[in-house]
């Protein structure tokens, strides 16, 4: 909140511009960035994020960047004084996450059609007379 500027200003900002608070730019002109974490801001740095594993941490952290705007928005109204909303969205992000981690159901084969006994006769075939 405190990078955001305060809870209006960030009940204001775009989830997408959330995600980036905190992140410096790196300039790695000449260097190899294959391992470099570029805009990495605090939200990454969480423990739901670093608790998810590494090819959903991206998607995590977006969802929890518009969750969080979400909350920021109801606090700022003031809109829910006992924190129940906050504690919704927590238990969403978790369900969230986790079905993300699940692993997709088994495709079952799909079965070929039955063959029709009867050929059919294709376009233009020319008929030999019998």
């Amino acid at each position: 909140m405190g990078t955001a500027g305060g809870l209006e200003a960030l009940a204001k900002m775009p989830d997408c511009n959330v995600l980036l608070l905190g992140a410096k730019k790196k300039n790695m002109s000449g260097f190899s960035t294959a391992a470099a974490q570029s805009r990495v801001g605090y939200l990454e740095q969480t423990e739901v994020v670093q608790s998810t594993s590494p090819p959903l941490r991206s998607q995590s952290s977006r969802l929890i960047a518009a969750k969080s705007t979400l909350a920021a928005r109801i606090g700022s109204i003031r809109g829910d004084p006992t924190g129940k909303a906050g504690q919704n969205l927590l238990e969403e992000i978790s369900k969230k996450i986790k079905k993300w981690q699940e692993l997709p159901s088994a495709r079952l084969p799909k079965p070929l059609p039955i063959p029709d006994s009867i050929l059919k006769r294709s376009e233009g075939a020319v008929d030999s007379g019998k």
